[in-house]
């Protein structure tokens, strides 16, 4: 067993140390030697290896355990680590979340980056630092990132979304609600494909029975860099690389488009000048 390997051990220990295995009925307060008090309001139940909360809670800064489940209004005062974390509710971290696995739906603030494997959000949330995944991003709503968003295979935005720094992923996914939505550093991935929502309400072939047309959204960005496939609606941009380029109906091209082996321009789409064909390598 190697050194790194004996500590984790020794924390993980410690940690079934210091945390009690408590059940709290109305409202109660744990305390958690070295770390702080847990405080809960409803019902909630606190162990080394879980920590459960429905009702509303208030959790310590440098908390860490196995699986963290929240129903309800939360705060917690710092830093915050988990293998699994599942949110429901209200939540305001006033720190940076590190996870294997964060799922968050209603109105989520991290006031510090999110670290881990998978995120999934649904309602309102904003990052006020980065997201680093090592696998995939997917987000149903309104979406803000103040830095960069990296995520090491997929990610996904459905709503409305402001990233104040990079979009940098394998598969990007886009799918744009009738507001305007920002990715102020760019977007690099292996595919990129943004589309704008189509008809709500109930459609039967292709025709609103109980329903309207969305009002199309835009997307404003800087480069759209693709190794593979491009596929863009609504996207005003500066330029945009890949190898098969599609733009499509409501683009706006400021700088210029080049692919490597197909391209298809709408004509309705907007470029500042004729698509140019590269030999993109790499």
């Amino acid at each position: 067993m190697s050194g790194e390997e004996i500590m984790r051990k020794y924390e993980k220990e410690l940690r079934r140390v210091n945390v009690p295995t408590t059940h709290v009925s109305g409202s109660g307060k744990v305390h958690i030697d070295g770390v702080g008090d847990i405080q809960i309001s409803g019902s909630g139940f606190v162990s080394p290896q879980e920590i459960k909360i429905s009702g509303s809670g208030r959790l310590p800064a440098g908390l860490k355990t196995e699986k963290l489940k929240c129903a309800g209004s939360v705060s917690i005062e710092g830093d915050i680590e988990a293998e699994e974390m599942d949110f429901s509710g209200s939540a305001s971290i006033a720190g940076s979340v590190k996870a294997k696995s964060v799922s968050a739906s209603g109105s989520f603030l991290v006031d510090g980056d999110v670290q881990g494997s998978s995120f999934r959000v649904a309602g309102s949330c904003r990052v006020e630092s980065a997201i680093e995944l090592e696998n995939a991003l997917h987000v149903f709503g309104s979406f803000r990132v103040s830095g960069d968003v990296r995520a090491g295979k997929y990610t996904e935005l459905r709503g409305k979304f402001d990233i104040g720094g990079k979009i940098v992923t394998q598969d990007f996914k886009a799918e744009l609600d009738r507001h305007e939505s920002y990715a102020h550093g760019g977007i690099e991935a292996e595919n990129v494909d943004i589309k704008k929502r189509g008809i709500e309400g109930i459609v039967i072939f292709g025709i609103p029975i109980f329903g309207i047309l969305s009002r199309y959204g835009k997307l404003y960005t800087s480069d759209v860099i693709a190794k593979e496939k491009v596929y863009l609606e609504n996207v005003c941009c500066e330029n945009v690389i890949g190898r098969d380029v599609n733009i499509g109906e409501g683009c706006i091209v400021k700088g210029s488009v080049k692919y490597s082996n197909t391209i298809s321009v709408h004509q309705k789409a907007k470029l500042a000048s004729p698509p140019e064909k590269i030999d993109l390598k790499g």
